[in-house]
């Protein structure tokens, strides 16, 4: 069986949902009461769009092993996502008093649930933590929802939270580096191979650091009737280095014909397609697209290469005070290398907005957020767009949401978080200090 678990999560991952499904349901048959199959199977649906059946396939695997938290939690995270998150906060309470020092379900709950520090289940992990008895791994994810219940008082649960994730994940920045100083040198090593554009598709594709406003700019474009989201799939970048990494190394330019850059197209179109058939556009919000954005500038004319900007103190704070998968975003856990990671993307922008002024369309989130109604118009005839009212009220996008912002894109467009690195500036002095140092602008 575990080969077909493989099997399924390789299908996942490079967007071949449909043949996860079919898989997934096969070995169900066969195995209707294995909660690992059933997980596959309700991720399967997901995949494909089918969400009552994916819920309807959790509460089976809740019903099979009832003491057990997971099918609870999974549940909930797909309530969250849809917006539902009276829903999803009952669960994760469930899930709680089944599991009450689990960090990671303290975690999610304080994504949906404004949590305060008289909250049974706040009071509960924090006693365990000052007596010691909260395990790292618990820490690791329940100090991150203390400080979203303590506030400043929070700040030790905080430090110590990214300390313990990023003693799970190393993070080297010279190593991340050495990576785009390689890419920009293939890329400098032409002369192109001609392309034949790809014009049968318009993807939009939304770049910028995690915490800019990728999330609310991709909910805006989805809230227009031609447009399907796929979120943040990573087919971009995947699908471009499929050619341009080989080997263990980037391959310059020159030694590319037209055949692999329509491959890199017809690996990317298939992707996209398969996500969503019959939409004329359709938005991926992965944040690596801007590592290869001149690449997809010039396969797909009728696209377009959304970056979006934020003051860097403001993203590095969120980005400081957020817990990350383990594995993504690794500089996430040190405030110095938020700062260089800011410095690294600003760049990575600057060497293609060199080759070609017109490579993005550029997002302004304060801008976005204090003058929507100047700001949506803009951006939509930047994409091709016309204008449609529902753009303005994003927050009525009942699209499953699947980052950090999944609380934040349900509310109206505000400017209410502009600055909110302010008050923990003290704090925050490790970062601020390199941003200086690297000279990243934030007026």
């Amino acid at each position: 069986m575990m080969d077909h678990v493989k099997e399924i999560e390789a299908l996942l991952k490079r967007g071949a949902n449909a043949k996860a499904l079919s898989l997934s349901q096969r070995i169900a048959r066969a195995k209707p009461k294995d909660p690992v199959v059933l997980d596959l199977l309700a991720r399967a649906f997901l995949a494909n769009g089918e969400t009552d059946k994916a819920l309807a396939t959790y509460d089976r695997i809740a019903r099979i092993i009832p003491r057990h938290p997971k099918p609870l939690a999974d549940k909930a995270h797909v309530l969250q996502r849809m917006g539902r998150s009276p829903d999803a906060n009952t669960l994760l309470r469930r899930a709680l008093k089944l599991a009450p020092l689990n960090g990671s379900l303290l975690r999610m709950l304080a994504a949906t649930a404004r949590l305060k520090a008289d909250d049974p289940a706040v009071v509960a992990q924090r006693t365990a933590w000052d007596a010691g008895k909260l395990a790292p791994r618990d820490q690791l994810e329940a100090g991150f929802a203390l400080f979203g219940a303590l506030g400043a008082s929070g700040l030790p649960y905080l430090a110590r939270a990214n300390a313990l994730q990023r003693k799970a994940n190393p993070w080297r920045m010279a190593e991340r580096q050495a990576e785009i100083d390689a890419l920009q040198a293939a890329i400098d090593a032409g002369p192109w191979p001609d392309i034949e554009p790809d014009t049968t598709i318009a993807p939009l594709f939304v770049t910028g650091m995690p915490r800019s406003g990728t999330t609310l700019v991709e909910q805006i474009l989805s809230s227009h009737s031609s447009v399907s989201a796929l979120g943040e799939t990573g087919f971009p970048l995947r699908a471009a280095y499929s050619v341009l990494y080989q080997n263990g190394a980037f391959v310059p330019m020159s030694a590319l014909t037209s055949r692999d850059m329509a491959t890199i197209a017809q690996r990317l179109t298939g992707a996209l397609r398969q996500a969503a058939p019959d939409a004329s556009h359709v938005t991926d919000k992965s944040i690596q697209s801007f590592m290869v954005a001149g690449v997809l500038k010039r396969l797909y004319p009728r696209g377009r290469l959304i970056y979006v900007r934020r003051d860097p103190r403001d993203i590095g704070w969120s980005i400081w005070r957020n817990h990350f998968s383990d594995g993504t975003h690794g500089y996430s856990n040190d405030q110095r290398d938020i700062a260089r990671q800011i410095k690294a993307v600003t760049e990575m922008v600057s060497y293609w907005r060199a080759q070609d002024p017109d490579m993005f369309i550029e997002v302004s989130y304060e801008a976005l957020v204090r003058d929507p109604g100047r700001e949506i118009p803009a951006l939509l005839a930047a994409c091709d767009l016309p204008m449609e009212e529902a753009c303005l009220h994003p927050e009525r996008n009942t699209r499953s949401v699947q980052t950090l912002s999944i609380e934040q894109v349900r509310q109206p467009i505000s400017p209410k978080s502009i600055g909110g690195w302010q008050a923990y500036a003290d704090h925050l002095a490790p970062m601020i200090e390199t941003l200086k140092a690297l000279d990243v602008p934030w007026d």
